[in-house]
């Protein structure tokens, strides 16, 4: 049984509407980045699945690479993140976002 486009833009959607009800619904730290790892995995998702429909793995691997290079940002974006949450934590004790906002409305 062959995988078609239409099966990867499902799949893809499905993961990307997880991790946006995800970045909306979450309110700890963490769970933020996690849930914008997951946003950024369905790129990746679509990349290489449109790449493997298109092509096979014996065409151009433009997908691929793109694909990789999208991995590597999430990784980078999740170990930087994960260093700012935890210095975070450390300054705030909490991880809950709203008690980060510490913006006060401009009454001119």
């Amino acid at each position: 049984m062959s995988i078609g486009p239409g099966q990867v833009a499902i799949l893809s959607g499905i993961v990307f509407a997880i991790g946006a009800f995800g970045l909306v619904s979450r309110r700890d730290a963490f769970g933020l980045l996690t849930s914008l790892a997951v946003l950024l995995l369905a790129s990746v998702i679509a990349f290489a699945g449109f790449t493997a429909v298109r092509g096979g793995s014996l065409g151009p691997p433009q997908g691929e690479v793109v694909a990789l290079a999208a991995l590597v940002v999430c990784a980078a974006e999740i170990l930087i993140g994960a260093a700012l949450v935890a210095l975070l934590r450390r300054r705030r004790e909490s991880l809950d976002t709203d008690e980060y906002v510490d913006v006060e409305a401009d009454p001119r």
